[in-house]
């Protein structure tokens, strides 16, 4: 595999907060139909993070339909330049993932001091 880095990142927190904004993204795009990092109504990702109680300084999001296990989303991620950029990116500090059926959606932030 290759990195999209040179240099070795931080490994990322664990934050509920945004687990609850991914977990709530992947069943609208579920319950609604649809795939994509814009609901049809509109909502952005960073709407979904602070609408869960996340104040943020730098965010990205990583979306998925199909894997049927952790290791196939995670290995389908690391082989996208985009979404492996996200993965190692040295701005995000925290993560959270949500999964309904076969719709993930991983979301990372630095939190704002």
């Amino acid at each position: 595999m290759r990195r999209h880095l040179d240099a070795p990142v931080s490994p990322l927190t664990w934050n509920i907060l945004l687990e609850l904004a991914a977990a709530k993204h992947s069943k609208d795009m579920a319950d609604r139909k649809y795939f994509s990092h814009n609901s049809p109504a509109g909502a952005t990702p960073s709407q979904r993070i602070t609408a869960a109680g996340y104040n943020y300084n730098w965010w990205g999001e990583n979306i998925a339909s199909g894997p049927q296990t952790e290791a196939e989303v995670v290995n389908g991620w690391l082989a996208s330049p985009g979404h492996c950029k996200n993965l190692m990116s040295p701005n995000f500090k925290e993560m959270g993932v949500g999964r309904t059926a076969d719709l993930w959606t991983q979301v990372f932030a630095t939190p704002s001091r």
